[in-house]
């Protein structure tokens, strides 16, 4: 970045002998059809500056030229007319101020976080519930900035070295997959999921609104592969301590949700699964409440601590008054 500030300073070096007043004066006389008193007039200024600042613009203009110095008016005639350097050169300026105007414009909005990019680590938990609120309050209030969503179903420490490695911006993470105390992150809770029993509609146990653990003892339990998702060695442990062993399908494996409900539908058997599948409207599957079950786990955004990015600051934000978390505890 420095060499090319460096090059680029080597480039333009020559121009800062030139006033953009001069050349803005230039486009105002084209505008007043060459006419300097109707410019000067519109400009709010004497006749005699503005052909003033119009003759140092072409002495400056004239510099290094071997033969004849350049002219941007022929006043010799009545009307003024443009010399041929002089169209050269309005077509030219016109298009360098309409850039430096966009510049301008462009600086400001990234000041606000109005425009540039921002890639977002997501997983299931957080497409199915507060991400489309946020997703879409921010489209609404950022029209201008790309928003880039990347999902992780199954391994999220590969998103926190994506997010290490710069490749993502911000993510969302299941506890444990964070480590808090890592000083390189900030992080914020956001939300708590629960867990509910997913069960064919055809099964007995759907006739009831909650159902125990206990009631789950003689059942084939469906759970993702514990090597990949090892958050479900929770629920083999709190059948234990309910006093049985789970009966853990060994025959088929699944580690989408998609494919698990698909495996309960089949009456392959139950499963137990974080409350966001409720908005999965799977034909042949219903939902129940797991009852007097500690089975918790915590959400949460994470994002470099280096990050200094205005977009990703609006993005935190808007998660902020999604959540209704203060903005005082979440910095």
């Amino acid at each position: 970045m420095l060499e090319n500030i460096v090059r680029i300073d080597m480039e333009f070096q020559h121009l800062s002998q030139f006033e953009l007043r001069q050349i803005c004066y230039f486009i105002a006389v084209v505008q007043a059809d060459n006419n300097f008193s109707a410019a000067a007039k519109r400009l709010g200024i004497k006749q005699p500056p503005l052909s003033q600042r119009i003759q140092a613009l072409e002495e400056l203009l004239s510099i290094n030229q071997k033969t004849l110095p350049v002219k941007l008016f022929d006043r010799s005639k009545r009307p003024l007319e443009l010399t041929e350097a002089g169209q050269a050169f309005l077509i030219e300026a016109q298009q360098a101020l309409i850039h430096l105007e966009r510049a301008v414009s462009r600086a400001r909005q990234a000041s606000q976080g109005e425009i540039g990019r921002l890639i977002v680590g997501m997983n299931n938990s957080i497409a199915n519930t507060i991400l489309p609120e946020i997703v879409q309050e921010f489209r609404q209030r950022f029209p201008m900035v790309e928003l880039e969503l990347h999902e992780c179903t199954i391994v999220q420490d590969i998103q926190l070295q994506m997010l290490k490695n710069h490749q993502l911006d911000v993510i969302f993470s299941r506890s444990p997959s964070f480590e808090q105390n890592d000083p390189t992150l900030s992080f914020q809770p956001i939300l708590e999921e629960y867990f509910i029993v997913a069960l064919p509609i055809t099964h007995a146990l759907a006739n009831q609104m909650t159902i125990s653990l206990k009631a789950l003892a003689e059942e084939a339990i469906i759970l993702p592969s514990l090597d990949v998702l090892p958050f479900y060695e929770k629920v083999v442990t709190l059948c234990r301590e309910a006093g049985f062993e789970p009966k853990i399908n060994q025959t088929v494996t699944a580690t989408g949700v998609v494919a698990l409900l698909s495996l309960v539908a089949a009456g392959v058997g139950i499963s137990i699964l974080p409350n966001h599948v409720q908005t999965l409207h799977r034909e042949g599957v219903v939902y129940r409440a797991l009852e007097n079950a500690a089975l918790n786990r915590q959400i949460a955004v994470v994002w470099r601590q280096e990050n200094s990015s205005i977009v990703l600051r609006q993005f935190l934000k808007i998660i902020w008054e999604v959540t209704n978390l203060s903005l005082l505890d979440s910095w």
